[in-house]
This record gives C-alpha cells, structure tokens and sequence, in this order.
C-alpha cells in the first residue's frame, strides 16, 4: 500500500513522500477522532460538467497548495472561502505514472499511448501508471490533515472509507484489499488512490469509476497489477451512473467520514476567479 518519509528540499524544506508498501488501517477507524474546528466547512469546487485537462488540474493543485500554506503562515484568510478545498472534476483521456515509475515509463509506451489520442504526464503522486478519462469522478482535496488530528496513514484510510461509504450509497458493497485502491470483492478495482503531501498538505487523491469507458485500461496494466480488472458504478449496477449523478452521494460522504460540512465556494469571489482563470490558460 502506502507510505511516506520526510525528505529534505535544500537547506531547509521537507516534503513527505509517499511510496507503495502494505499496511494495516485497523487503527484507523471511520471516526478516530473529531477535527480541530467541526464547524469550520471544507470548501469544494465543482467541475464535472466539464473536461479539465490534466496539466491544468495540476496547476489548480499547486495554486492551492499554495494558497492553503501562505494562510499557515500568515494565520489569516481573507479571500472569504474555506481554507481547506476539494477540486471534483473530470479529466478528458489521460494515462499517468506515479512516483515509482517516474523516469522509467520507456518512450515508445508513451508514444503508443498518445497516438491513441490520449495525453500523458508523470507525477508526484503515490502509484504507477493509471487511467483518467471521461466518465470517472476524481477529488483533489487541498487540506491541513493536522486539522483532522489524523496521520497520514488514516487520511489514506478516511479517503478510502469515503470511497467505500459512497459506493454504498448506490447498493454496491466496496472494499480494500492489500492493494492500494477501493476494490469490489479481491479482483475488481473501482477507485484509484493516489496522494502527495508538502508540509502537510494534501494534494491528489482519489479517482471514482462511475461510466468511464473500460476499454482505456486495456491499453495498459493498471497500477501494475496484471491479474487485476478495473471496474465502474454503472458496471456493477447494470445502469449508467454519471459523474454528475455521483457527485452529491461523494459530497455526502466526505461530510460523513471527515465529520465537516462541506460547502461550495463562492462562484463571483475571488478564489473562483483564480480557478477560472488556470482553466483559461491566463496562470
């Protein structure tokens, strides 16, 4: 499964890392502990009615990673909105590497990959190559986990809870096995997990299968696990599950299992602006 080590960034920044391994999230239970300020929202940004290329989800990320440690350093947000921040969004056609293939994918992958039509980038997230595409629900959390007064290793386990909890909501019984991911049964993965976090901040997170076209992941071996299949809400439900349609069970979810409210954030401010403005190619 995961997990992270601090490494040193010049003379004086660390920076959490988080690599594949297998642990136990027994001592991470749904509710092990109630966050700092339980009145205080986690805002969230909903991009699902549209295809937000990868980079530029990317840039939103880093956008807010900043944002969330300037308003650690300076103790003040006067932008209006919540300082924590969850980006829902739907990517067009991509595959990604994660940190233990970073460097290694061989070109001519790369290059098959893209002439499918697809676009392809290498991360600092946990995992190795994945799918992302039309048809699955991805959230990007930006937030302090000290906030939670959880560890890594149980924000890990609080994301694949919410995961678990919103697959419930819609009559499918989701769970983990010692891969990393959201499975049905030992065989089927329906979620991909995926985290970095800088001074402890998260960025990245989890990719929902909702009615994603199967067959992208034909193309590659998902997460490195060969003997594995992939599999989607509308799959096992015989019936097609959108995005859209999932958002509010995922939103619900979130609320239950990090114990918030979860708030949009304000469409005329000026964080909205700033996203807006990533998408347009203007940051």
């Amino acid at each position: 499964m995961l997990f992270l080590t601090l490494r040193q960034h010049g003379s004086s920044r660390w920076r959490l890392v988080m690599r594949h391994c297998r642990y136990t999230t027994a001592s991470c239970p749904a509710s092990s502990a109630a966050p700092l300020q339980p009145d205080r929202p986690i805002g969230y940004v909903s991009l699902v009615d549209q295809q937000v290329a990868y980079d530029k989800g990317l840039d939103i990320q880093t956008f807010l990673v900043n944002r969330r440690h300037q308003i650690n350093r300076e103790g003040d947000n006067n932008t209006g909105d919540p300082e924590d921040i969850i980006v829902f969004l739907q990517h067009p056609h991509t595959y990604t590497a994660g940190r233990r293939i970073r460097g290694k994918t061989e070109l001519e992958q790369e290059q098959r990959l893209r002439r499918l039509g697809a676009d392809y980038f290498e991360t600092m997230r946990g995992g190795q190559i994945t799918y992302h595409g039309p048809g699955q629900l991805v959230a990007y959390p930006i937030l302090d986990i000290r906030d939670y007064q959880i560890n890594v290793r149980c924000y890990v386990s609080r994301l694949e809870k919410t995961i678990i909890d919103c697959c419930k909501q819609f009559g499918v019984e989701a769970n983990t096995t010692e891969n990393t991911g959201v499975w049905v049964g030992q065989d089927q993965k329906i979620a991909a997990l995926g985290v970095h976090l800088q001074r402890y901040v998260s960025s990245h997170g989890v990719a929902l299968n909702c009615n994603v076209d199967l067959d992208w992941y034909k193309h590659i071996v998902p997460c490195g696990l060969a003997d594995k299949k992939v599999t989607s809400l509308s799959e096992q439900l015989d019936r097609v599950i959108t995005p859209s349609d999932t958002l509010p069970a995922l939103r619900q979810s979130f609320e239950r299992l990090f114990q918030v409210p979860l708030q949009p954030i304000n469409p005329d401010g000026q964080l909205a602006s700033e996203i807006k403005s990533i998408i347009a190619g203007g940051k």
